[in-house]
């Protein structure tokens, strides 16, 4: 008997069942949406949103069924060969039990035929079956030795051993099995046909079937080479998107990170400005800056004159040292350790600027976490740039940062002014872009100081947040329907008494 194939045999196999797990998800989402139609729950949604909605997750479910099986296609493909390749190693290897005679007439018997039986729950065996030609009965043994028994068929209704005959049929080439078990305790009786024809034809059918979801389908469902392994990619990257996401948004669970939102990022010339006037009230003149060194950080050199003539050498240093931590703190900006130095008047030293997010987390104290494994390294490296994960860290950093505005509402339960460094804000109301200490948010969503006012003040209803149909934003009536200013103005003033328009 031949158990092991060619390949083209393992891979049709495995193609044609990805095919029908795909038909069977095809069929399952079309018994979906025609129940759909039927379901007056939900009669409002119109068929064309429901078979919208239909297609949008059986593309989902194909996409992932189809990327898996690819994924996995070689290797199972590999398994079928080697398992079906022990399998006739081991039916060509078997040795024949010797010297077996019939238990009716002695004669030393030779095995004519041969079977495989591989059982989940018992070892690998080869029966071999001994015909013998003078008393026409026949011994079966294992190739262990172990002779085979045939167990009774019993009476389904009072266990009894039932008595067992069968009679041959034939037509032609057309062979039909009768048998007939009955049960001489309780007379039950039982027919099975076996109509090989018939069963034969059957077979062809089926192979003709598969052979047709072949040809028809596997272009559609069994991946190429090339699209496989863009959806493998993807999968790997969405699934990464995804681990990004969690991480982004449990980062603003840490006070480090809340701070680090907090921090005011100056640039250079506004850090000048701050010291300038800052150290000016102090008598420490005429600050300027040598140049930058651009490594990791942004070390930048400094001098200033102090004229206060009071202080010398090591005053002078502390005073500035306590005046310079005390305006950098809550920037990204520090003073260099050690660095100020006091020579006849001039005070010279190092700031310090912070750029990244990880230096900015130190400098809030944040403690980095153990060196990521090399496989998660990798995957940074692989798919961080992927548009997806890109997606996914900005929606994880949007979600943590609301997180973090929600925990506000405890105590500031009417909602806030969100800070300067945040932002700029587009109003949800007349979707002007503003900064963010012009920028009100709340759970209703976030609106610019003058479209506050006006909820406060009474000029619009709360409505106008939830419904846009409420309103109209001035630059549509310009845009959308080619209204002249002037024209804009003659509305407000003579056709539209009753509107209320937002200042």
């Amino acid at each position: 008997m031949e158990y092991l194939k060619d390949k083209q045999y393992y891979a049709n196999l495995y193609d044609l069942i990805t095919i029908k797990r795909c038909r069977e998800i095809v069929n399952k989402y079309r018994e979906i949406y025609q129940l759909s139609l039927k379901d007056k729950k939900i009669k409002d949604i119109s068929d064309e949103e429901k078979l919208k909605g239909a297609n949008y997750y059986l593309n989902i479910e194909l996409f992932s069924t189809t990327t898996s099986r690819y994924r996995n296609r070689n290797e199972r493909i590999e398994e079928m060969i080697a398992d079906d390749r022990k399998k006739q190693d081991f039916y060509d290897s078997a040795s024949e039990p010797s010297n077996i005679l019939c238990n009716k007439c002695g004669k030393r018997l030779f095995s004519e035929t041969k079977i495989l039986e591989d059982y989940m729950n018992s070892p690998m065996r080869v029966l071999f079956y001994f015909p013998c030609k003078t008393c026409k009965i026949k011994r079966a043994v294992y190739n262990t030795g172990e002779e085979f028994e045939s167990k009774p068929s019993l009476c389904p209704k009072c266990k009894h051993e039932l008595n067992e005959k069968h009679t041959v049929k034939t037509k032609g080439k057309h062979k039909i099995i009768t048998w007939i078990r009955s049960c001489p305790a309780c007379k039950f009786t039982e027919t099975d046909i076996d109509d090989l024809e018939k069963s034969h034809l059957e077979w062809e059918k089926r192979q003709r079937e598969d052979k047709e979801l072949l040809t028809k389908y596997r272009d559609e469902y069994c991946l190429s080479e090339e699209k496989g392994n863009e959806n493998a990619e993807l999968t790997e990257a969405m699934k990464y998107a995804h681990e990004i996401f969690e991480e982004e948004k449990q980062k603003y669970d840490n006070t480090a990170y809340q701070r680090t939102i907090q921090l005011k990022k100056l640039s250079i010339v506004e850090l000048e400005k701050l010291l300038s006037e800052l150290l000016e009230k102090e008598r420490y003149i005429k600050l300027s800056f040598d140049k930058p060194n651009m490594g990791q950080f942004v070390m930048v050199p400094f001098t200033v004159q102090d004229a206060d003539s009071s202080r010398k050498g090591h005053d002078s240093n502390k005073h500035l040292e306590k005046i310079l931590k005390g305006t950098l703190d809550g920037t990204n900006w520090r003073l260099l350790t050690n660095s100020l130095m006091y020579r006849l008047g001039y005070v010279s030293g190092q700031l310090k600027g912070y750029e990244r997010e990880e230096d900015l987390l130190e400098l809030e104290g944040f403690k980095k976490v153990q060196k990521p494994p090399k496989d998660d390294a990798e995957r940074r490296m692989k798919y961080g740039s992927h548009s997806y994960v890109q997606l996914a860290r900005m929606m994880g950093k949007h979600a943590g940062i609301e997180n973090i505005r929600k925990k506000r509402l405890e105590k500031e339960a009417n909602g806030f002014f969100l800070d300067a460094t945040e932002g700029p804000y587009t109003c949800g109301i007349c979707g002007d872009s503003t900064p963010g200490n012009r920028t009100r948010w709340d759970l209703g969503g976030i609106r610019c100081a003058d479209c506050q006012r006006n909820l406060e003040e009474g000029v619009v209803s709360k409505d106008i947040t939830k419904d846009e149909k409420l309103w109209i934003k001035e630059f549509h009536l310009k845009y959308d329907y080619s209204l002249h200013p002037t024209t804009i103005r003659k509305l407000k003033k003579e056709v539209l008494p009753i509107a209320r328009f937002i200042s």
